[in-house]
């Protein structure tokens, strides 16, 4: 795992208006570069996770060998994580399912190399209630590795002291969403997760802190489907 070390970054990244002043560019769902504030960090429940913008610089990963945790499987039928009182209901026929009935904090190694093949099958698994929400940073990042080595996202938020996490966070107040909105004609967007990684991630968890009632929905989809 690289080492990160501190560096004098460059200049942060500034877009000028009409009127001659300058805003942070807004590049993704965050606003980078942008201390959140302290009225954020009041009313949310989960301050810890809030994003920072550390300077921190990390060494080219070089190419490594990657034992996925799926080809450890033997039984197909996942003894140790499809027990008798877990629900699979599938979303699409060959796409995405909703698991009830896991603990992911409780699983085991052999749980957890089951729940790598399952992905494999499934693309895409929902894990309702889970208590590894509230566990914390430290807890859910050693349970990720079971799955491989952390990827550093280099223009996003982090949790501080966990540069593996990739914060989502949007503050709500007028000004940053008339920001967010100056390059943009809708709120919704579409990416793919680092692509250009020689070795890019082989499996994401991602995690709903807090959301509004209406809206903020995350849509996947199947993109080697398209091949077929």
């Amino acid at each position: 795992m690289p080492s990160p070390m501190p560096i004098s970054s460059p200049d942060k990244p500034q877009a000028a208006h009409a009127n001659g002043s300058k805003q942070p560019i807004s590049y993704d769902i965050n606003i980078p570069y942008v201390d959140v504030s302290k009225e954020s960090h009041s009313r949310t429940r989960y301050p810890e996770y809030l994003p920072t913008w550390d300077k921190m610089w990390f060494d080219p990963l070089p190419p490594f060998h990657y034992d996925d945790p799926a080809l450890r499987v033997k039984d197909k039928s996942k003894p140790n994580l499809m027990t008798e009182n877990v629900k699979l209901s599938h979303i699409q026929p060959r796409f995405g399912s909703v698991v009830d009935g896991v603990q992911l904090s409780q699983l085991s190694d052999a749980g957890k190399d089951e729940l790598a093949q399952l992905v494999a099958e499934r693309k895409v698994l929902a894990f309702p209630d889970q208590d590894l929400i509230d566990a914390g940073p430290e807890s859910q990042e050693k349970f990720m590795r079971h799955f491989g080595k952390p990827n550093y996202q280099p223009v996003s938020g982090t949790v501080r002291g966990h540069p593996g996490f990739h914060i989502i966070h949007r503050d709500g107040n007028r000004e940053e969403i008339s920001r967010f909105l100056e390059q943009r004609t809708t709120t919704t967007l579409w990416h793919q997760d680092v692509s250009y990684e020689i070795q890019p991630p082989g499996y994401v968890m991602l995690g709903l802190l807090e959301g509004p009632d209406v809206g903020g929905d995350t849509v996947f989809a199947a993109t080697d489907l398209a091949y077929q």
